[in-house]
């Protein structure tokens, strides 16, 4: 339980971008009993070069991260690729997730994770570390003028996050926004 005697160690927030789980991660910080951090794969990647990644559509490939075009269900759609460097720095992510657990730290983990496969990563970097998964899902049309009015969204992401993120994925409890 959340807010009863036994808390998580680590909340993993899946979901698209857009989808709000950096309002819903803000929102446990502060009704949760227990205090726990708020960490994403995007603090990692602000921690990066800039010269490592290419975020912006078309840029082509990088050894960190980068956006690579596709066609998904008759849309074109802008789907999030990793270089050896990027799959480098998503490890040092679930590593250092565990490693907060460990020391005694709660942390919701905000994350866009690539279905069942990356499920399995976080189950085997958190080891018997309690923790709790939670899908956050929101319906298309709204994820799409979410993305829309952010500037710090490439368009077109989000839609193909929310087609792949939950594929395969065993959660705890699941939300719609």
């Amino acid at each position: 339980m959340l807010g009863g005697k036994i808390s998580m160690d680590v909340i993993i927030l899946n979901g698209a971008s857009s989808s709000g789980k950096s309002s819903i991660a803000k929102e446990l910080q502060s009704i949760l009993p227990r205090n726990y951090l708020h960490i994403g794969i995007d603090t990692f990647i602000s921690m990066m070069p800039e010269k490592s990644n290419s975020l912006d559509c078309g840029d082509g490939k990088s050894d960190g991260f980068y956006f690579q075009q596709e066609l998904l269900e008759g849309k074109v759609v802008q789907r999030i690729q990793s270089g050896s460097y990027g799959r480098k720095v998503n490890l040092a992510y679930h590593s250092t997730v565990k490693h907060l657990a460990d020391l005694g730290l709660g942390v919701i983990v905000d994350d866009v994770m690539d279905g069942s496969s990356e499920q399995k990563l976080w189950n085997l970097a958190l080891g018997s570390t309690s923790t709790l998964f939670v899908g956050v899902h929101c319906c298309l049309d709204v994820l799409v003028e979410r993305e829309r009015l952010r500037s710090d969204r490439v368009q077109g992401s989000a839609v193909e996050q929310a087609l792949r993120v939950h594929q395969g994925v065993v959660y705890d409890l699941e939300l719609s926004t």
